[in-house]
């Protein structure tokens, strides 16, 4: 079980990663998705935030929203040369940032601006 002082350390990770995205997009909407801050983008979620009972990690989910087929042809939604996503499918990737680690905040938002992008065309 997640010690308070660990839980609290989680919650502030999730905080800075919300404040990243928010500021990387503006115009999307904060709400809540799985108990989590999900952002979504003219009406459709797009970027969820993880945040495991136990662990010492938040990942940030890049999906197209709950209609979306996935699919794995090897065509990514994005191209993410850094090779920080792990890709479940073409349609859905995860970054993993750890406690005590330093968030690269210029990838982050790189990353959900371009998928936003993308998303929208599909």
């Amino acid at each position: 079980m997640a010690g308070k002082a660990e839980t609290d350390d989680m919650q502030a990770l999730a905080q800075r990663l919300v404040a990243i995205i928010h500021a990387a997009l503006p115009d999307a909407t904060l709400g809540q998705k799985w108990n989590a801050p999900s952002f979504a983008v003219a009406g459709r979620d797009l970027i969820t935030l993880n945040l495991p009972p136990k662990g010492s990690q938040v990942r940030v989910i890049f999906h197209r929203g709950a209609k979306a087929k996935d699919t794995d042809t090897g065509a990514r939604l994005i191209d993410e040369p850094e090779g920080r996503l792990t890709w479940p499918s073409d349609q859905r990737a995860i970054a993993c940032f750890k406690l005590g680690e330093d968030i690269d905040g210029d990838w982050l938002s790189r990353v959900c601006q371009n998928w936003v992008r993308a998303a929208a065309l599909g």
